[in-house]
């Protein structure tokens, strides 16, 4: 009688297993347990297939059981490998940029940090601006694995303002004299912008508005200063028309419109002649800028004169202007028609053969006509194009100058 075993043995796996990664991304020397098992005779073997090192994820361990006669069962057990170690992060270095024209940075390159993970990198960003404002923005970085843990580093990014603010001044002026000690003049505060802020606009030369300003070229200066400390300055001059009747330091008479016409008289005799001429004023009737040994006045200037009004009426200007230079005239200006409704006949007369300039400025200091290498005895006709009101004709030959009011009807 020969017996034979066919009944297989029972098996019955350990619990599932949650186990975590180690730096390599895998989990080892993980405790699966031990399977139950049981036989109607005896349990030969007890074997499963489980890897040495788990990877990331769930792995299926198979147990198989075997008999003395061969037979077998198995069972199923589940490893799950989780990965919760952080990635790392290093950041850049602290960048330092400056301002555009709108108060902020752009286009700041903040490098790339280094970043590692036991498994894998999923994303790496950052919570930079588009445009970094003044100052200092704190970036922070974040690195994301691909299980979803992450890790965090901060980067500085500090802006400074090298942007110069920029600054207008007032338009240069020559006025009249009232006194001999000047003419009190008023202007206005130059202009400031910057691309952030303007902090300050401060007149660092020159006398402020509303002084009484004396005879000769006075030069103003202004300083604007923006949040950062950047500073731009600007200039202008006013100018108050020498009066003196001769180019000799100790002349004793000076020019005054009278009835609208210019007449010399003695210094002695002016505040008396003005206080009992009502309407005179010290000057010529037509401006003539300071002593012809004088080079300093500018070339576009506003003249702040008195104008007559542009009408027909306006025909008491007189048509020659002369700059005196004592007993010797060297240079005469020949205007007609004076006022005109067409265009102004300029005729040049002077003792030297030196060429002879013009330039024609409005009341707002522009220059509205040029004309060079002019000869003595020469004609100009200048105006043609020119609208109705008061303009200037600068003269000049050498270091003598003459200015002549010419209105337009």
């Amino acid at each position: 009688v020969t017996v034979t075993d066919n009944i297989n043995p029972t098996i019955t796996c350990p619990a599932n297993v949650a186990a975590t990664t180690n730096t390599g991304c895998t989990s080892t020397g993980v405790a699966l347990g031990t399977p139950t098992t049981n036989d109607n005779c005896t349990v030969a073997s007890v074997t499963n297939n489980a890897p040495s090192a788990f990877p990331l994820g769930t792995t299926t361990v198979t147990w198989t059981v075997t008999d003395g006669s061969g037979n077998t069962a198995t069972c199923t057990q589940t490893v799950t490998v989780t990965d919760i170690i952080n990635p790392t992060i290093t950041c850049p270095a602290n960048v330092a940029a400056t301002t555009n024209t709108g108060c902020t940075a752009t286009g700041v390159n903040l490098g790339t940090p280094a970043t590692a993970d036991n498994c894998t990198v999923a994303s790496v960003t950052n919570n930079a601006p588009s445009a970094f404002p003044l100052g200092t923005t704190t970036v922070t970085w974040t690195v994301t694995d691909g299980s979803g843990n992450t890790a965090t580093c901060t980067q500085t990014v500090t802006v400074t303002d090298n942007v110069k603010p920029t600054i207008t001044c007032p338009a240069n002026r020559v006025v009249a004299p009232y006194r001999l000690t000047g003419t009190t003049v008023a202007y206005a505060t130059p202009t400031a912008t910057d691309n952030c802020s303007v902090a300050s606009i401060v007149r660092i030369a020159g006398l402020a508005s509303g002084s009484t300003f004396p005879i000769g070229v006075n030069t103003v200066t202004y300083r604007v200063t923006d949040g950062s400390g950047n500073t731009a300055t600007c200039s202008f001059t006013i100018t108050v028309i020498d009066p003196y009747c001769s180019n000799n330091a100790n002349s004793q008479k000076v020019y005054v419109c009278h009835n609208g016409n210019t007449i010399c008289i003695s210094v002695n005799a002016l505040d008396t002649h003005l206080n009992g001429h009502a309407g005179d004023y010290l000057g010529t009737c037509n401006p003539v800028t300071s002593r012809s040994n004088s080079s300093t006045a500018p070339e576009e200037t506003t003249a702040a004169i008195k104008a007559p009004a542009v009408t027909a009426a306006a025909t008491k200007a007189p048509s020659v202007i002369v700059t005196d230079n004592g007993d010797a005239e060297t240079l005469k200006v020949v205007v007609a028609p004076n006022p005109s409704s067409t265009d102004f006949k300029l005729q040049v007369r002077s003792n030297t053969n030196e060429a002879v300039s013009i330039q024609i400025i409005d009341m707002n200091g522009r220059t509205m006509q040029t004309v060079n290498r002019i000869s003595k005895g020469q004609n100009v006709s200048v105006g043609s194009a020119f609208k109705a009101g008061v303009y200037f004709a600068e003269v000049k030959q050498g270091n003598t100058k003459t200015i002549v009011k010419l209105v337009k009807l």
